[in-house]
């Protein structure tokens, strides 16, 4: 008997609210505004709860979010006493039953401005109606690209009827402490409040930070209807996480700029040289071509990443011609240096590179050496005293001779022709060592006017390197520390407001 009158009380229930909804949509019209005076509005409580921030499109310069769009508003046909119909205070109604407003996101930019399936309506004694549609809307955000990748975008969300004046139709937000009264200099009211999205199950986006979520409701008159136009606009401020561009975009844009210093670290005979920098542009053209395919086509500002890469582009063109120019002193070769190179690259950069010793302390090694033609003139000035010895000599001969041999050669009087002869090949032999001598200092020279050029091409290079890793560290931190996004400290909106409105169960 218990079961039975358990299973009687729904089915009971069950009955009343079938003669409920009998008695309710038996004469209703869902074509007609639910007013009692035609120049009566129906007041709608609006208000977009968002749940997710899907993906935001650069190229397409598109916003995509999913949410539910909340409309609570009064249909006094629709009203009913609980005590007739069993205490029954809430159906659940067929959205295709009722009039809906037609609210449409004005700034739609692909797809369906409208929810995109009509749900069920939760409708109250009171004849209070609730519908919350869910909906998926990409809409309209013009990306502003300055600072990509560390950029801030601000979207908006317009929503208002398609078809009913503000006359017919007036849209609200919510009530809450934090409405502010505007008027905007165009004469138009504006009614804002700080946190107008209902973010209660908004799901962190991975890839932005959700910073703000204004509301501001819009009644403006236009030249063209003596009737105002209402809407609601949502202002979602967002910023993009660092993390992904900076690992993934940033820090590989970096290490191939600092390639383009480490060029001059190559021994300057090198021809790889060349090849590296080349490397380089190459690779700093793929960067380019995705970034291409990353930010929207415009001429309107160049985003951060862009103006770095074009940077490192400049710098690593510069490096290309300062390798060329300092293969060019390496391979000078004999050609005679200027003395004020030889002054300020030797002698004042070297020795401030600890690269070359100062030439004085080579020339103090220098002295204590006696010259090759001090040498040779003293070599000459003992064959002169050997012409003057008047020796006699007993027997002559010119086939390898001995000391004592030329020495009793060179005393004989009768042996004119053989001193003579011997006189001769020895200036000869002296003419020759003196060509040799010459032959060897000028290799000398020119060795060391190679060796010269050689060193002022390595100390070009330290100086392109020191030049190069400074200007390129300085543009770095320029052009990167700019961005306003790395010394914002806002904190996300999701969690400096962890409570927003809500709709209260009528």
């Amino acid at each position: 008997m218990d079961l039975r009158r358990d299973l009687e009380v729904p089915k009971r229930h069950l009955s009343e609210s079938n003669r409920l909804f009998e008695d309710l949509f038996r004469t209703y019209q869902k074509l007609v505004r639910p007013v009692v005076k035609p120049n009566e509005s129906v007041e709608i409580e609006f208000q977009f709860k968002l749940l997710q921030i899907l993906d935001v499109h650069e190229k397409e310069q598109i916003l995509s979010t999913s949410g539910i769009l909340n409309h609570v508003w009064t249909d006094h046909r629709l009203r009913w006493s609980p005590e007739e119909y069993g205490n029954v205070s809430m159906l659940h109604v067929p959205g295709e039953r009722l009039w809906l407003p037609d609210i449409i996101l004005y700034n739609n930019a692909d797809g369906t401005p409208t929810p995109r399936k009509i749900t069920k309506a939760d409708l109250y004694s009171n004849g209070s109606i609730r519908w919350t549609p869910p909906a998926i809307y990409n809409s309209l955000c013009l990306i502003d690209t300055q600072w990509f990748p560390y950029d801030e975008q601000l979207c908006t969300l317009k929503f208002g009827s398609w078809t009913y004046s503000g006359d017919e139709l007036d849209l609200r937000q919510p009530d809450s402490d934090d409405l502010e009264n505007i008027t905007l200099p165009d004469g138009s009211c504006e009614i804002r409040v700080e946190v107008g999205v209902d973010i209660t199950e908004y799901q962190e986006s991975v890839e932005f930070d959700l910073l703000s979520v204004v509301g501001s409701r819009h009644e403006r008159y236009y030249p063209c209807c003596d009737f105002p136009a209402i809407d609601i606009t949502y202002d979602l401020a967002i910023r993009r996480k660092k993390l992904f561009y900076t690992v993934n975009l940033m820090i590989p844009c970096i290490g191939i700029a600092m390639l383009a210093s480490f060029v001059f670290y190559l021994p300057s005979e090198s021809h790889n040289k060349i090849t590296l920098c080349i490397s380089v542009l190459v690779a700093l053209t793929v960067f380019f071509l995705l970034l291409i395919e990353i930010i929207p086509p415009t001429s309107t500002a160049t985003p951060l990443i862009a103006k770095y890469l074009l940077f490192t582009m400049i710098m690593v063109s510069l490096s290309v011609a300062a390798t060329t120019f300092v293969l060019n002193i390496h391979h000078q070769g004999i050609k005679p240096m200027p003395t004020f190179i030889r002054t300020f690259v030797i002698q004042f950069l070297g020795s401030s590179m600890l690269v070359y010793k100062k030439p004085s302390e080579c020339f103090e090694k220098k002295k204590k050496r006696m010259p090759i033609n001090d040498a040779l003139r003293y070599l000459d000035d003992q064959f002169k005293k050997v012409e003057q010895v008047q020796c006699k000599i007993e027997k002559a001969t010119l086939s390898y001779p001995t000391v004592i041999s030329i020495n009793h050669t060179l005393s004989n009087d009768k042996n004119e022709p053989v001193r003579r002869e011997l006189r001769h090949k020895i200036r000869k032999i002296s003419k020759n060592i003196k060509y040799i001598q010459k032959d060897i200092q000028r290799e000398t020279n020119n060795e060391d006017m190679r060796s010269d050029w050689k060193l002022v091409a390595m100390l070009t290079d330290r100086v392109f390197l020191l030049i190069f890793s400074l200007v390129i560290l300085a543009g770095t931190l320029v052009v990167t520390l700019t961005a306003p996004s790395l010394r914002d400290t806002r904190i996300p909106v999701t969690v400096y407001f962890p409570e927003v409105i809500t709709y209260d169960d009528e």
